[in-house]
């Protein structure tokens, strides 16, 4: 599978879980390991996505941000 594809899929995971009361974090982990991806390799992906997730919640709830 193309660096492409699994970067979509492991972003898929990452958006769909983001808003879930578990860890995201461990779902892409996890993710990793189900579909046989080399957890060394991905774990800068999985570091390098955290900004663009944090960033989205910011987005969404900026209002309740800027109230407290």
């Amino acid at each position: 599978m193309s660096d492409t594809i699994s970067a979509i899929i492991l972003g898929i995971v990452e958006g769909i879980t983001e808003f879930l009361p578990v860890s995201s974090t461990g779902h892409l982990i996890l993710a990793s390991e189900l579909l046989g991806y080399d957890a060394q390799r991905w774990a800068v992906f999985n570091v390098a996505i955290q900004p663009g997730a944090i960033l989205a919640i910011v987005v969404l709830y900026w209002r309740t941000f800027m109230q407290v």
